[in-house]
């Protein structure tokens, strides 16, 4: 992401100065600090912010100082680099982020940078608590992240939900000037996969519990004691593990508590064929309640990318069928009892295809009390009626 001000450029350009002085070529710095191919060069034009070390080492082949580099330079001094910013664009606001190869940007509309600020600095705040000694590090890492997102749909209720978890929320959590200085080693990227998703589970369970506890309905993440406790008062033949439950739902309490659904919850659909199926299909098969619930997040790095999610077409059960095998997992097979996405850009499974054994519903977090808690409560009555529970 291109943030180098005019102070910055005539500080690198000097490098390049420096070099022919030295009457080097940039291929011969290269071979001397053992540099992949065009590093010098992309230094001197400003196209990549090194880091100090970088110029320390640039400057003692050319024997000179970090002195040298910075005297008669002028002009507004640089902001900290970032992985991901934002730039007040009229109504609305251009979030920057690097996505792969590309300087990405994201118009997200009636928003203020100081809106961004306030949905980076909940996760920010609650990272830095992991400063404070005898806390469990991965559950504030998780609480952070969903006070984040909370945050932000709150602010910007007309946004989609998948964009900001996305384009905003994730690249946040991986720009490490928003951790704690302890972790400035470690790849936040590999981090971001465990902590999102059971920041997903945590947004599920705070979102929707209050509305379905209306109902009489449990919805919440179980210990392992509480769900192999739960698991083996099922009505299911085949075995099921439980450390692949994600968010249970369940009535009554105590000894009287009884497992009604397990609610699977993905980011995108990358793992569920070979997490979620067995078990979703071995519990629909016996008549329990396992949705999947999801952001369908799926776009292509580019400068301005798309999340368009994975499911693709629709079907109305005329012509030709160019469903995706996601979509046919869900409608056709019924390896899930529903799916509901939070994705905008989700195609809802057409209310004339008659055919589909299951729906493809598309909610946002404006209103709890939508087609998932229905579709929850209406499920809630068949178990009832149809296993006694």
């Amino acid at each position: 992401m291109t943030t180098n001000t005019d102070f910055l450029l005539q500080v690198l350009s000097k490098l390049k100065t420096f070099r022919e002085e030295a009457k080097l070529t940039p291929i011969e710095v290269e071979q001397k600090l053992i540099l992949g191919a065009g590093w010098v060069s992309s230094v001197e034009n400003g196209e990549i912010v090194p880091t100090l070390d970088v110029i320390a080492s640039l400057l003692s082949v050319y024997n000179k100082s970090l002195t040298d580099l910075a005297q008669g330079a002028t002009g507004t001094i640089p902001k900290i680099y970032r992985s991901i910013s934002a730039v007040q664009d009229g109504t609305g606001i251009k979030i920057n982020f690097t996505y792969s190869k590309y300087d990405a940007t994201y118009r997200l509309e009636d928003a203020t940078v100081e809106q961004f600020n306030q949905v980076v600095g909940a996760l920010r705040d609650g990272l830095s608590l992991l400063m404070q000694p005898n806390e469990n590090g991965e559950a504030l890492k998780t609480e952070s992240v969903a006070n984040s997102f909370l945050t932000a749909v709150k602010l910007w209720p007309h946004a989609n939900p998948s964009d900001i978890w996305w384009f905003l929320v994730s690249r946040a959590y991986c720009d490490p000037y928003n951790h704690p200085s302890i972790f400035s080693r470690l790849d936040f990227s590999q981090s971001w996969k465990r902590t999102g998703g059971w920041a997903l589970e945590t947004i599920l369970v705070k979102h929707y519990s209050p509305e379905l506890a209306k109902h009489g309905i449990n919805l919440f993440i179980a210990d392992t004691e509480t769900r192999h406790r739960l698991i083996d008062g099922l009505l299911v033949d085949d075995r099921l593990e439980a450390d692949k439950m994600d968010v249970l739902l369940t009535v009554g309490s105590g000894d009287s508590e009884k497992l009604i659904g397990v609610i699977h919850v993905k980011a995108s659909f990358a793992e569920r064929r070979t997490d979620d199926v067995p078990m979703s299909g071995a519990l629909v098969k016996a008549g329990y309640i396992s949705p999947l619930w999801t952001m369908d997040c799926k776009s292509s790095p580019s400068t301005n990318p798309n999340n368009k999610g994975e499911l693709g077409a629709t079907y109305s059960g005329v012509g030709d069928d160019l469903r995706s095998a996601k979509r046919k997992d869900i409608e056709t097979d019924r390896y899930f009892s529903g799916c509901f996405s939070y994705n905008s850009k989700t195609l809802p499974t057409p209310t004339d295809f008659k055919q589909s054994k299951a729906k493809v519903q598309v909610c946002n977090f404006k209103d709890p009390d939508d087609e998932f808690v229905k579709f929850i409560v209406t499920e809630r009555a068949r178990v009832k009626g149809e296993l006694g529970i």
